[in-house]
């Protein structure tokens, strides 16, 4: 009994303390609400509806996502909105585990490890970045929009691009050239509801 109290004190712990690694902490009511065997590896706060309360996404990782990288199934790192209602408190609203990206999917670097601007909200939009620049360069920012109509969040665009060494010998030349961009738009398409999205 005094095993499993210290267990779960542990893992309170560890959510509380990476929570306010960025600093200013996530509400106490969204901390209690997070699952467990996982921290926070960042959040972002901003309205992402259209109620004018400030709003957070919140993005996890598994405790022991390191040791199970090396075993060779990196785990999804769940994204989370959680909104505010008018008495304080917050609901966990959506959930995605598919928009950021794994541990593994960056090739020689996570594509998300330093997470603290790879989540904007910009009024009812927030954009999550994938991005590396080890080995490989490349960035992949997928964006969704509040649609009061739906009373939900559905896909609105995504832009990837990809750059190269550049093989020019001018000393002015750019060290790295484009080596393409997509743009796929939601628009004037079927809605894609945020927790159906999938990034493949």
């Amino acid at each position: 009994m005094k095993r499993k109290f210290f267990v779960l004190l542990l893992s309170v712990v560890c959510l509380t303390v990476s929570a306010y690694a960025m600093g200013e902490p996530l509400p106490q009511s969204i901390v209690k609400q997070l699952p467990k065997g996982y921290s926070v590896l960042t959040f972002q706060r901003g309205e992402l509806d259209d109620d004018e309360l400030t709003d957070f996404l919140v993005v996890l990782r598994k405790t022991d996502e390191e040791s199970l990288t090396e075993k060779g199934s990196a785990p999804a790192r769940p994204l989370m909105l959680f909104i505010h209602a008018k008495d304080g408190s917050y609901s966990l609203t959506r959930r995605n585990d598919h928009v950021v990206f794994k541990r593994d999917e960056g090739g020689q670097c996570d594509p998300f490890e330093d997470g603290t601007d790879a989540l904007v909200i910009n009024k009812h939009y927030f954009t999550v970045e994938n991005s590396v620049s080890c080995g490989q360069h490349w960035t992949d920012y997928i964006t969704f929009r509040y649609v009061p109509a739906l009373r939900d969040w559905v896909f609105h665009k995504r832009i990837a691009e990809s750059w190269v060494i550049n093989e020019r010998n001018d000393p002015d030349a750019d060290a790295l050239v484009s080596a393409g961009k997509q743009v796929v738009s939601g628009k004037g398409k079927p809605p894609v509801l945020f927790e159906d999205y999938r990034t493949n």
